[in-house]
């Protein structure tokens, strides 16, 4: 005897219990728990020699990278149980906090200077690099930003005003210390996030043209950018001086050939090739995992993002689509850029390789970012937004809503009060 099919509404309500089932995106874990421990391999085989130089510790950069990257996890941890609509509410404050972070490293006594350039906060013997927190607070506003304007998205004044707005500001604190390499992205994750939210091309088009107007304007402004253009044009005019760099790295990948010198073979970190553990490790990964290496780390980026694109695609409300989104596109692309500029594709940029190279900042907000993103695969909403999802503690609706307008008129009032009534 020949069974009945279940009837179409109770086929419905199977896929929809079957979709709101909890639980994390487990092959994103994993992917993140490889390139982490890559990553702390390739510091360690990369640094042995700048580490012994450097502190007469040829394990210094191991140590304190294994720490950063456990101490990463346990964030990511924390940040996965953490509902997402948390920094829905939050991001107006966050981005405050970002900016007055970027503030504290152009003070004296607070801020730590390295090689011409005001980046870092001293925290003790720490030191944190706000740029890497603005990132993923500014893709935080962004995303409520969209998700409140999305039926005006087509509206200049309303779509791009205030993020261009915000931008000038952000951008500006990162020009003047300088990082441009963090500015462009902020500026490109804008105009990503605002082209697939719905953004009008004409809007797009006038902005980028506006984005290499400012993009020349910065490399007139600083003659080192402009050798680093033409170090990337032309490096055999100069191999020793500003095409140094490009140079060491295209022999670093040649001498790497298909197969690698090894594991811990390189040649290149003997003190030739700067920033071997930071900048230019996808070099090194070249050079002693040869082409089968690189292509390996290039497919695990490449499922990394395929992940999180899953995640945003399947995001239970617009917020977490975009902030989805954001964060798998920022991390992508700096992997790209990295990567791009150790093959001599694009002018030299210091920005590190996410999850390999070594550095607190970086892997500690790369925790919290998989973290986010594991908790928007998880699917959990609050009340008040209106989708499916699994129900979110009760303490989340009592968190207030911050209205970034209401925060920024209170700013701009506050010191004439205090004035008034100090």
């Amino acid at each position: 005897m020949i069974k009945p099919s279940p009837r179409p509404a109770q086929e419905a309500e199977t896929v929809m219990v079957e979709a709101l089932k909890p639980g994390y995106d487990r092959p994103l874990m994993i992917i993140t728990l490889i390139l982490m421990g890559f990553g702390v391999v390739m510091v360690y085989a990369a640094s042995l020699i700048s580490a012994e130089q450097a502190t007469g510790d040829s394990h210094y950069y191991l140590k304190r990278q294994a720490a950063y990257a456990l101490v990463a996890l346990a964030m990511m941890a924390a940040c996965a149980q953490i509902p997402y609509d948390v920094w829905r509410r939050l991001a107006p404050l966050a981005v405050l906090i970002g900016a007055l972070a970027l503030i504290a490293v152009l003070i004296p006594g607070v801020a730590a200077n390295a090689k011409g350039a005001s980046r870092w906060i001293k925290i003790g013997p720490l030191r944190f690099q706000p740029s890497e927190l603005i990132k993923l607070v500014w893709l935080m506003w962004l995303a409520k930003h969209l998700t409140q304007i999305q039926p005006r998205v087509e509206r200049f004044t309303v779509a791009w005003l205030p993020p261009i707005g915000a931008l000038g500001l952000i951008g500006g604190l990162l020009m003047i210390q300088p990082d441009f390499g963090s500015t462009m992205i902020c500026a490109g994750l804008m105009v990503l996030m605002l082209w697939i939210a719905g953004a009008r091309m004409r809007h797009l088009l006038l902005l980028a043209l506006l984005g290499v107007l400012f993009v020349v304007a910065a490399i007139i402004d600083k003659p080192y950018r402009l050798d680093r253009i033409i170090a990337f044009l032309y490096p055999e005019r100069d191999p020793l001086g500003v095409g140094f760099h490009i140079t060491q790295a295209m022999i670093s990948f040649s001498s790497g050939a298909w197969s690698g010198l090894g594991l811990g073979m390189s040649q290149q970190k003997l003190l030739y090739l700067a920033e071997a553990h930071t900048d230019f490790i996808f070099c090194i990964i070249g050079e002693e995992l040869g082409l089968r290496g690189v292509l390996l780390l290039i497919g695990l980026y490449g499922f990394f993002i395929w992940r999180g694109l899953k995640i945003a695609a399947a995001a239970p409300d617009v917020f977490g689509r975009f902030l989805a989104f954001g964060i798998t596109a920022e991390i992508g692309f700096q992997a790209f850029v990295n990567m791009g500029v150790a093959t001599a594709l694009l002018p030299t940029k210091g920005l590190t390789l996410p999850f390999i190279s070594y550095g607190g900042s970086s892997i500690l907000l790369l925790g919290v970012s998989v973290g986010v993103l594991l908790n928007i695969s998880k699917g959990q909403i609050s009340k008040g937004q209106i989708s499916k999802g699994q129900p979110a503690p009760s303490w989340v609706d009592r968190i207030p809503e911050i209205d970034g307008a209401r925060l920024w008129r209170w700013l701009w009032r506050w010191p004439r009060c205090w004035r008034r009534h100090g």
